[in-house]
């Protein structure tokens, strides 16, 4: 698409530029120091991408989960976050939602505690709603304009957060996969063959036959190409030769039509159970192109990757940031968070359920989330070019051999895909609990 055309045609996309400075999410830190001695509960290399890993995650929240034992020198956080409504997990498609979605994590974690929501009002504070503390020690909530707290007890005494101020969200853009058909205006199959210096794809080609829309969701799936079937198609991975069928992949972008630079980008999606193939919500450069060894000229930025069943029952969810210095040397952040795990149900795993997947992308940092809970923050390799979104489903070399001709009917599902224009001002403030009634 020639240059003036593809301006023409962004004056209906978005280009989403920070205006402010700080960070999207309006975010609030209460800090305390509890007085009282008491108890308080405080992956496998899926493939090419994670071997090519040439640097570790920075620090996340807290870690959570066992109870660990508190003092008079243990450190409680209480943490209220005012997000676009990036919390929606459950068995089914379901619409969207405009109102803020209210994240309040309490560190250490005590699962199961009662967290109280306040709204500020005229006459003081109300209560609002109530939840409970999950593993990871948040409770979510949804919430009309206004200014809130959230609180808990714990060990005879009550903590309370900082306020923040939610607002309601309309989204930049949109599509939630409604109709039987792709809306081909807005998306376009990447028809690349054979794609990618660390995850050649041999045997694979992007085709629309593979992909499909119905029932609220747009289906990535992986299917035979019937133009070779029954043509064995041979490989090599790591000095290792396989054979496999020729096969259809899935991959659909706004590679002309929808550009972003800064936002809040987030889809809703229940991955595939099949091993041998990997999901993903990512983004790409305008024009696929990088500046070498400068990822503020682009870099990919892999929202969520899911590469299937494991078979041990900890599968987790992957994010990653890549550019590359001359010579396509391959720089690469990220990894496998098993502590996105803590936000399946009950006996549930990944391929039961739909989650929210999103990355806050601000001009000094990513915020990777499921369901509002950050699990990796990073500050390097942060692009300042215009990029677009791709949804995929793919079979590269590394993984072929996991791949069975009875898993080739599964699909993963995205049910919408949304992004927000979040600028705004990140305020933190440090206060002592107060002792409980």
């Amino acid at each position: 698409m020639r240059k003036n055309e593809q301006n023409t045609r962004n004056k209906r996309s978005i280009s989403l530029r920070a205006a402010r400075a700080g960070a999207l999410a309006a975010s609030v830190t209460a800090m305390f120091l509890m007085s009282l001695p008491a108890t308080a509960h405080a992956a496998e290399n899926a493939g090419a991408d994670v071997a090519q890993a040439a640097a570790k995650p920075k620090a996340g929240p807290a870690k959570t989960g066992r109870p660990a034992k508190a003092n008079r020198k243990t450190r409680v956080t209480a943490t209220l976050s005012a997000l676009p409504p990036v919390v929606q997990p459950g068995t089914s498609p379901a619409a969207p939602s405009d109102a803020a979605a209210l994240v309040a994590t309490f560190s250490p974690a005590t699962p199961g505690q009662k967290v109280t929501l306040e709204r500020k009002s005229g006459k003081g504070w109300k209560i609002v709603d109530t939840a409970s503390e999950d593993t990871w020690g948040t409770a979510t909530f949804s919430a009309s304009p206004g200014t809130y707290r959230a609180s808990t007890v714990a060990v005879g005494r009550a903590w309370t957060s900082g306020t923040v101020t939610a607002r309601s969200w309309t989204p930049e853009f949109e599509d939630t996969f409604s109709g039987t058909t792709l809306d081909t205006s807005v998306w376009n199959d990447q028809k690349r063959e054979h794609e990618s210096v660390y995850a050649p794809r041999t045997c694979a080609r992007v085709d629309p036959a593979a992909r499909s829309v119905g029932g609220g969701v747009l289906r990535l799936g992986v299917a035979v190409d019937p133009a070779l079937a029954g043509t064995p198609c041979s490989y090599t991975w790591n000095g290792t030769p396989g054979t496999q069928q020729y096969l259809l992949n899935s991959q659909v972008s706004t590679e002309y039509t929808r550009f972003f630079q800064h936002g809040i980008v987030a889809a809703r999606i229940k991955p595939q159970q099949a091993k041998g193939m990997h999901s993903g919500l990512w983004m790409l450069p305008a024009g696929t192109k990088y500046v070498d060894g400068d990822a503020a000229g682009g870099a990919e930025i892999d929202v969520m990757e899911f590469f299937g069943e494991n078979g041990r029952g900890n599968e987790a969810v992957g994010s990653h940031v890549h550019y590359y210095q001359p010579g396509w040397q391959k720089v690469s952040h990220g990894d496998l968070f098993p502590a996105t795990r803590q936000v399946l149900g009950k006996n549930r795993s990944w391929w039961d359920e739909f989650h929210v997947f999103s990355v806050e992308w601000t001009p000094t940092e990513y915020v990777f989330r499921v369901d509002g809970r950050e699990y990796y923050r990073e500050t390097d390799a942060v692009s300042q070019a215009d990029e677009y979104l791709v949804l995929s489903n793919l079979t590269s070399d590394y993984e072929l051999d996991e791949l069975t001709a009875d898993e080739l009917g599964d699909a993963a599902q995205v049910d919408w895909v949304r992004v927000f224009d979040a600028t705004s001002i990140e305020s933190s403030r440090r206060s002592t609990g107060r002792k409980a009634a």
